[in-house]
């Protein structure tokens, strides 16, 4: 036969056991602790990624004001006489200065077309070392443009 038990001797628990705290808290370090080290990540990666497409845009504006440049003949017979090579500093708002190598060359594999190359290497130079290094974000573009 089976004993009945009555609804008043039942043992109501209000609170949790020192067992319980301790289980919880060790799940929640094991689930909190890498969702931590994910978002670190994460906001670290969102901050290269913006940082890249300042550079991209730098580019970019690099390479229309040269085209711009080249728009006038004396300067684009220039560029097709001898290549320039040219570093230029750009403020850039993430701190540390960005540079942008301004290479113009000509391209004769087109020929009789007048055409020069430009290409456009942007980094955020963090040891001030006005060199590309491996560390250091960049963004290169290259182009053509034909003679006006």
């Amino acid at each position: 036969m089976k004993k009945q038990h009555h609804p008043s001797r039942l043992r109501c628990r209000r609170g949790a056991s020192l067992i319980d705290v301790a289980i919880g808290s060790m799940l929640m370090a094991t689930l909190l602790i890498p969702s931590m080290n994910l978002i670190n990540e994460s906001r670290a990666n969102s901050n290269r990624l913006d940082i890249r497409q300042e550079l991209l845009h730098h580019a970019e504006q690099t390479i229309e004001s040269t085209k711009l440049t080249l728009s006038e003949d004396s300067a684009f017979a220039s560029a097709m006489s001898r290549p320039t090579d040219q570093l230029v500093r750009i403020s850039s708002r993430y701190g540390s200065f960005a540079l942008a190598r301004v290479q113009v060359s000509a391209d004769t594999s087109v020929r009789p077309a007048e055409l020069v190359t430009i290409s456009v290497d942007v980094w955020q130079d963090d040891d001030n070392n006005r060199r590309l290094d491996a560390n250091e974000l960049s963004a290169s573009l290259r182009t053509q443009w034909a003679a006006p």
